[in-house]
């Protein structure tokens, strides 16, 4: 539509992975370096991560398309495939031919091939993109894949890339094996400011050599403040932009056409960042006007209910990194429904609104908050019905093992005061994990799988999903853990309004010990530590560490060796793997050992 008014040969700012566009910040080169470096010596695994929006996509195709002719790739982008669909889908972009299904043939019509390669000194890659959506049956096929190898080097290279929770999925306990095969891990970081004005300038220059058009620094700023330098969003901003200048018969972008135009796409009058300040004001007001009231109503000093309030400070566990992630359910703020909105570039700017939390924030959260001594107002209500009791065996006779899963994450998700809507299209997934795991992620809550006894479940004292297989079933059916009393056991079936009552023994009977735990990020520490984190998440960390009485180790951003004895000396407290590392159950441990964080427990004493 404004190619001819600017100048374009064509628009520059599509949203399509075209290698010709890729401009080289200097994360992009590192990554592109370490993936090339990783090719020359025949690393067997590598893991690329990065945000939505990165330019992964954009990234893998310009290594692709740059590769000698002695290496041959097979690239597969639509990694929702089972096993045998996989190793059917790599023979395919090999130009491998078959007539057998069996995996057993099909894999050694590969080995075959790779051999071959092999023996004439060619490479043969395997590039997956969205390697975060690969189900755990099918991670563990790559695994076997990368046991093709001679006595002196491996015969497939595998290259995962992914968005930053592939990297939690790999530190499952039950994917070590794979895990420990990574031999290089990289993380794609979005563009810094100077980097995101090269980008727009380089995109243009490919577009049109004598364009006319002009950015100021005020619209750079603008757009990047809204981007917060992810490729994607400073595309979508960049083209409306173009779009609302051509509009004005205008051919320099200013901050205020660039205002405008991100007012536009956020749908709600204010940019992101904006938005979020109205909001906090909005509810700072709503505040001080509920400590007045209370003053007046129970005639306390004004200053006391302030100080009350800010020791107290409101829980902000949505995590920085989820897409579209709806505000805490305790702050009820009005949002537009992207959730109706067809255009997907409308939907995917609306997660650059989140702010991170300074360290002052930090600290603040990580204050002991003293026990209120405000009278509280006892309001009689109807006496609920009371539940029904059931027995195990013959609740798992007659269960539904069909919707059991929808339901057993419907009932912890309550237990979180978090309820769910599940998209009709999730219900399709095989993966269990990836069923609770994309379900529950919106809504800030986080699901990690484990397997362990009911033992360890107690000393988490966190409401868990159990997966049970009812007797004859070679399916597995899911009930969500809600109390535990000594060697009495509680499940929840709030549909019915009735509640499993049982003991260990019973459960130990019907349970593979696999467990889906729910848990919040209530600090967004991100990654695992150390290995793939941020220097803010060491920080928090240590900050988190202080408050539970490691007064020894120093706030810096510097994993040291006190650090990682302080988070050994928990892991073997709660009975885990005193490795060092801060994943997802350390992490859960630590929350729950700091005790002020609202979180539901399977112990009857709240």
């Amino acid at each position: 539509m404004y190619e001819k008014f600017f100048n374009f040969k064509e628009k520059p700012f599509k949203l399509v992975p075209n290698p010709a566009y890729l401009y080289l910040s200097k994360n992009h080169e590192e990554t592109l370096a370490h993936l090339n470096y990783a090719l020359a010596e025949g690393d067997g695994f590598v893991e690329i991560t990065g945000e939505v929006g990165t330019g992964k996509t954009t990234l893998c195709r310009a290594f692709l398309e740059n590769l000698d002719p002695n290496t041959t790739a097979a690239y597969i982008f639509n990694p929702r495939l089972g096993p045998r669909q996989l190793i059917r889908a790599i023979n395919d972009e090999l130009g491998i031919k078959y007539d057998a299904e069996d995996t057993k043939d099909l894999i050694d019509k590969l080995n075959a091939f790779l051999i071959h390669k092999k023996a004439r000194r060619k490479k043969v890659i395997l590039l997956i993109d969205e390697a975060q959506n690969l189900s755990r049956k099918v991670l563990e096929q790559l695994r076997l894949l990368s046991n093709l190898e001679t006595n002196q080097e491996k015969l497939l290279q595998i290259i995962l890339v992914g968005q930053p929770e592939l990297g939690e999925i790999l530190d499952a306990h039950e994917l070590r094996q794979l895990s420990q095969r990574i031999t290089l891990r990289y993380h794609l970081s979005p563009l810094d400011h100077k980097e995101t004005a090269a980008y727009i300038r380089y995109r243009i220059n490919i577009a049109a050599q004598n364009a006319e058009i002009k950015f100021t620094r005020s619209a750079l700023r603008q757009i990047y403040k809204y981007s917060r330098g992810i490729p994607r969003v400073i595309n979508i901003a960049c083209d409306r932009s173009l779009l609302t200048a051509f509009g004005r018969n205008r051919h320099i972008i200013t901050g205020s056409i660039a205002r405008d135009t991100i007012k536009e796409l956020m749908g709600s009058g204010a940019t992101g960042i904006f938005a979020l300040a109205g909001w906090a004001k909005a509810f700072i007001i709503l505040a001080a006007l509920s400590l007045i009231a209370a003053a007046a109503i129970f005639h306390r000093p004004l200053t006391q209910g302030i100080t009350e309030f800010f020791r107290h400070p409101p829980n902000t566990d949505v995590e920085s990194a989820s897409i579209g992630a709806p505000a805490p359910a305790e702050i009820e703020i009005s949002e537009p429904d992207n959730s109706r909105i067809s255009d997907p570039q409308v939907s995917a700017t609306t997660t650059i609104a989140e702010t991170e939390a300074s360290s002052a924030d930090i600290a603040e959260d990580l204050e002991q908050s003293s026990p209120s001594d405000q009278p509280e107002l006892v309001v009689s209500e109807p006496a609920p019905d009371p539940k029904k009791t059931l027995k195990l065996a013959d609740y798992l006779a007659a269960m539904d093992i069909r919707t059991s899963r929808y339901t057993a994450l419907k009932t912890a998700m309550e237990l979180w005061q978090t309820p769910i809507e599940i998209k009709p299209y999730f219900y399709s997934l095989d993966d269990d994990h990836a069923f609770f795991r994309l379900t529950a992620k919106p809504r800030g809550i986080f699901i990690h799988r484990l397997e362990t006894n009911l033992d360890l479940l107690k000393r988490l004292d966190l409401p868990a999903i159990l997966e049970i297989y009812p007797t004859n079933s070679e399916e597995p059916g899911y009930l969500t853990l809600s109390h535990t009393d000594g060697d009495k056991v509680n499940f929840d079936i709030p549909k019915e309004n009735a509640v499993i009552e049982t003991i260990e023994e019973e459960v130990n009977i019907y349970w593979s010990g696999v467990v889906y735990l729910p848990w919040k990020d209530f600090l967004s520490i991100s990654g695992t530590l150390p290995s793939r984190t941020n220097k803010d998440s060491i920080i928090t960390l240590k900050l988190l560490l202080h408050e539970l009485g490691y007064r020894n180790i120093e706030l810096n951003d510097n994993y040291d060796i006190r650090t990682r004895n302080a988070i050994k000396e928990i892991q073997t407290q709660y009975g885990i793997l005193a490795d060092g590392f801060v994943g997802p159950l350390t992490k859960i441990i630590l929350y729950k050992s700091k005790g002020s964080f609202e979180m539901p427990r399977l112990s009857k004493e709240q």
